[in-house]
């Protein structure tokens, strides 16, 4: 996380919400593919890949076998403080 961009970040709610309007409304080729980038090391991974997701706390779980050399670890991402009980949902 880097200090002083917190209000450039977007919720993951906010993600998965133009996803939705977006899927089937424009050709494939030219569909965004919206990435998260996990603190820790997780790498960059696809908004919608997510294992469980609080949208009331922010909090969202990711998975990155081919990162971790196939193990299970669990990589935390949060949406931005700003974002929290919002809107979005």
């Amino acid at each position: 996380m880097v200090r002083g961009v917190e209000d450039l970040r977007t919720p993951l709610s906010a993600i998965l919400h133009l996803e939705t309007q977006i899927r089937g409304s424009i050709a494939g080729f030219v569909t965004p593919q919206f990435i998260v980038d996990l603190p820790g090391g997780g790498g960059k991974r696809l908004a919608s890949s997510y294992q469980t997701y609080d949208r009331d706390t922010g909090i969202s779980t990711f998975v990155a076998p081919a990162v971790t050399g196939g193990s299970e670890k669990v990589f935390e991402y949060h949406d931005p403080i700003w974002s929290i009980a919002t809107v979005y949902r």
